[in-house]
């Protein structure tokens, strides 16, 4: 019976293989053609492979340097190839076209790139289309100019030229798309309202103050210092103005060892126990003393030396009184042979290093720098993974000894006042295996919305660890800038991210100007370290509100947070799991109607979170009440509020659909449900707002509108590459990390609006959603805070 019904299958299926094979031998192109494919497919191979290879650098010369790096490049495809061939020849079972020299070459090129930091899907996408195209064309020209197809007949001809053309086009067409810039249609709009226009709206007061990104008064010198040996930098080595003594930096790169480090000591000349103190100085002419400001690089390749791409900042804070120094740290990096592994202990430890030299210079007579430095005001900066270091200074600073090993003693306890991350990695050391600390300095970071190498904002992180504790006034603050990158905030980095190929895959067309964006470096930096080391406070409402720098600015989309040590937190939804408590004891929080309500952690774009609890609080506006959200302070609360205080909140638009009334409780199936908030994202819909009312302890109210204090941003995508965006989402995640923004609400406002409303009986305070859409918001920080020092 079953042999029977299998008949006809068996013979329908004989058929239609019989029909393939006739359909073959009339498209069959021949021996040649199929030949000339292979050789297409292997010439594109070898090409990539050679091109790639210019990237090794053995540090012989400018002209023998690419040439070997080429013939290793080949090398390392022809030993690819071979483990490619090995492993499909023992797999059993394998289909004799896997074991083709095309398939071999495809593998072959994905695993070059592979080995280059593509990751593996767009690896084996891209070696896949290239290898298809080059064969494609390599085998329709070798048919079209042999024997045979010459005497074929004109419609086998003419699909051939075709093929050449079309296979052309693909080419052109790939060229074409990674050369150009890429797309900014995914930017968020902001409403037609330029930041001049916004700041007018909002009766924003410019900033008294003069540009802090303009030159100041002093005449700019600079000089080198170094050990005086270094082989690949003059200016650290026989050109270097002051010899440093090296420093053993052994016991903070451990488990860092054998042919890569060898080959790394063998191209510096030195190894982990002889690191260098080198260092390039803007100072102003003057006698002093001038605060010290040190910046430090992140990693990059070694031999793209990094630490002159700070220069600009050099020049602008020398003239305005500060001296500066780009450390080096380029032997630090990485290179085509990798990076170091737990490094990052090292960079900080480094940077105090650096920072005992000066406090000898200071006290030196025969130094030219005796008398000119300010050793109580020193400030730290670092980029990327010298954002991190900046910040592990500043926590090894405080201590006796090395965490990771008490037996290596630390003698610091220098007085760093001001320490600036911009765009920082975070955890990649963590001291005794928890997050680093910081206390009683100030501290900002800056990070880009489309930052395509540290794409989530981890600076944030840190900014939540800094504490102040002591009776001296702090402040910290972050800046978000929509459209910055990473690497224009260092001339030297530039605008792409990745080094290429993969460079080639980043959408740059959203980018700022790289002199646009480094104005803002130089605003921030530059405000900031004027408050912190030179007491120019009138700088501070640029941190709360950065469109009081309108007039500085380039033009973008800006968030900013800031703290001072007068806040004393309401709410920050860190004390315990309870969505009804708060961090002051005895406040109680209340929801009344609310489509959602929860707490969590705080999530960055792709993978792990911001470490912050937050609340989500989701509303529907129906005909009924409308839904609210109230803290209720205790009696007694301590705040001792006037109407000078200030009510202050850090919130962000969560992106979310609040669910529907009638929605079932177990929700609809998953893929329904993605798809419906893929659509709901693309649909364009008003920035949220909602209504702010306090209620004193005797009943009196007053009600004011959140968009009267700036408006609530909408989310800001971003695009890092060319891809496509599910390819994209594999890499980088989410097109949006919720960011908080600080709003600062005068309690003066209120009574203003209700003269009977006195501020110091405040009881209640009440987010009403009562304006706008549906939504959701991110709340945190909920507290109060006194007006700005100036």
């Amino acid at each position: 019976m079953s042999s029977d019904s299998d008949a006809p299958a068996a013979s329908r299926w004989q058929r239609f293989r019989d029909r393939c094979a006739r359909w073959w031998r009339r498209i069959h192109p021949g021996e040649r053609a199929l030949a000339g494919a292979e050789l297409a497919g292997l010439l594109a191979l070898a090409f990539v492979a050679a091109a790639l290879g210019t990237k090794i650098r053995l540090g012989l010369s400018a002209f023998f340097d690419p040439v070997l790096g080429a013939i290793c490049g080949l090398l390392l495809a022809i030993v690819i190839s071979l483990g490619v061939r090995l492993v499909l020849m023992l797999l059993k079972g394998v289909p004799r076209w896997l074991g083709g020299k095309g398939v071999i070459y495809l593998l072959t090129l994905a695993g070059v790139l592979t080995l280059i930091d593509f990751p593996p899907p767009v690896a084996l996408m891209f070696a896949a289309v290239i290898i298809l195209i080059q064969a494609i064309l390599g085998g329709a020209l070798a048919g079209l100019l042999g024997s045979r197809w010459r005497e074929a007949a004109p419609r086998r001809r003419l699909w051939l030229a075709l093929l050449v053309t079309l296979a052309l086009a693909a080419n052109v067409l790939i060229v074409t798309r990674l050369a150009r810039d890429g797309s900014d249609e995914h930017l968020s709009d902001p409403a037609g309202e330029s930041l001049h226009q916004r700041a007018e709206r909002l009766s924003v007061a410019p900033l008294a103050a003069p540009d802090p990104s303009k030159a100041g008064p002093f005449e700019v010198l600079t000089l080198t210092y170094g050990s005086g040996t270094d082989r690949r930098r003059a200016e650290f080595g026989s050109g270097a103005d002051l010899i440093t003594e090296s420093v053993d930096g052994t016991p903070f790169v451990k488990d860092n060892e054998g042919w890569r480090i060898d080959f790394r000591h063998r191209y510096w000349g030195f190894d982990f126990e002889s690191l260098p103190r080198n260092g390039r100085v803007f100072h102003p002419e003057g006698e002093g003393p001038f605060p010290l400001v040190l910046i430090v690089h992140g990693n990059h390749n070694m031999q793209e030396f990094s630490d002159p791409g700070y220069a600009y900042l050099g020049e602008l804070l020398a003239s305005r009184g500060f001296i500066f120094v780009s450390v080096d740290e380029n032997f630090l990096n990485g290179s085509w042979i990798g990076g170091l592994d737990t490094e990052n202990d090292a960079r900080g430890w480094m940077l105090l290093q650096h920072l005992a030299l000066w406090r000898a210079w200071a006290a030196d007579p025969q130094s030219p720098f005796h008398g000119k430095v300010d050793m109580s005001r020193i400030a730290l900066i670092g980029h990327s993974r010298g954002g991190e270091a900046a910040a592990i200074a500043g926590s090894f600073n405080r201590l006796d000894h090395y965490p990771d090993d008490a037996t290596v003693d630390f003698d610091f306890d220098f007085d760093i006042r001001a320490i600036i991350a911009i765009a920082p990695s975070d955890g990649q050391y963590e001291p005794a295996d928890q997050p680093t600390p910081l206390t009683d300095v100030d501290y900002l970071t800056l990070q880009g919305g489309h930052d395509a190498d540290v794409s989530v904002f981890v600076g944030a992180r840190q900014f939540r660890r800094v504490a102040f504790t002591g009776g001296a006034y702090h402040f910290k603050a972050y800046l978000y800038a929509y459209r910055a990158n990473h690497g224009q905030f260092n001339t030297e980095w530039g605008r792409y991210d990745s080094s290429w190929p993969s460079g080639f895959f980043l959408n740059v067309e959203p980018l700022l100007d790289a002199d646009e964006q480094r104005r803002i470096g130089m605003v921030a930096i530059s405000a900031f370290l004027e408050a912190s080391l030179h007491g120019e406070t009138d700088y501070l409402p640029f941190f709360r509100n950065p469109e009081a720098a309108a007039a500085w600015l380039p033009e973008d989309i800006y968030l900013s947070r800031f703290q001072d040590s007068t806040f004393r937190p309401l709410a920050d939804y860190e004390e315990d799991i309870d969505v009804t408590t708060a961090s002051l004891e005895g406040t109680t929080i209340e929801g009344d109607g609310l489509a959602v309500w929860r707490e969590e952690d705080l999530a960055l774009r792709k993978r792990g979170t911001k470490d912050n609890q937050v609340a989500f609080v989701g509303w529907r506006r129906g005909e009924s009440a409308p839904p609210s959200y109230s803290l209720l302070l205790p009696e007694g609360s301590g705040m001792d509020l006037t109407a000078d205080s200030l009510l202050v909140l850090s919130l962000a638009d969560a992106d979310e659909k609040p669910p529907d009334e009638d929605e079932d409780e177990e929700g609809d199936d998953q893929e329904d449900s993605e798809s419906e908030e893929d659509e709901s994202e693309d649909e364009p819909r008003e920035a949220l707002d909602f209504t702010i009312e306090l209620v004193s302890t005797d009943g009196h109210a007053a009600a004011l509108p959140l968009s009267r204090f700036g408006g609530l941003p909408k989310p800001l995508y971003s695009r890092f590459l060319k891809l496509p965006e599910g390819q994209e989402k594999k890499l980088y995640g989410s097109r949006w990390e919720p960011t908080l923004k600080l709003f600062e609400l005068p309690l003066a406002d209120f009574a203003a609006e209700n003269p009977a409303f006195e501020p110091s009986r405040l009881s209640r305070i009440r987010l009403v959603f009562d304006r706008g859409e549906d939504g959701v918001v991110i709340v945190d920080d909920v507290g109060f805070a006194e007006p700005p020092r100036i």
